[in-house]
């Protein structure tokens, strides 16, 4: 992806809510929930390039410490649920490409985390490409609709 489209730029600018989130095998098959039964999220897109997006089980039990003394385990369990990240976008239509300033997720950042984005009005699936989730090869579905003003 090299062009950015001003008019497919807009198109995605504004503030997303998640829908649903999936595992699906590469035929597109749903394998399992991604982020838990109940997965909440937002994903913003601002006119500057600038983006942020936040994913987390709405069902994940509070630790019982803070984010620094609660156990290993709880804190790890916690993360495993959870995906925040921020930084540029570009959209030529059909894909958006998040380069990634920084995440929950360290690994990511410097990174460029692209996506397939199908458009119906008020609804975007986004697509990963394939890739090994759980030993067997799977996409990520994510579906947004978008937030009224």
């Amino acid at each position: 992806m090299t062009e950015i489209d001003a008019a497919a730029t807009a198109s995605l600018v504004g503030v997303w809510a998640l829908k649903e989130a999936f595992i699906a095998d590469v035929q597109g098959r749903k394998i399992r929930p991604a982020f838990g039964s109940n997965p909440k999220g937002t994903i913003a897109y601002l006119p500057n390039g600038r983006m942020i997006s936040v994913i987390a089980d709405a069902d994940q039990p509070h630790l019982s410490g803070d984010r620094l003394s609660a156990p290993v385990e709880e804190r790890a369990r916690a993360f495993s649920a959870a995906s925040a990240y921020a930084g540029r976008y570009r959209f030529d239509g059909r894909t958006v490409v998040h380069t990634v300033e920084v995440c929950t997720y360290p690994n990511w950042v410097g990174t460029e985390v692209v996506r397939t984005v199908e458009l119906n009005g008020d609804e975007a699936i986004y697509r990963t490409e394939p890739q090994p989730l759980g030993g067997a090869e799977s996409v990520v579905c994510l579906v947004w609709t978008r937030e009224q003003a």
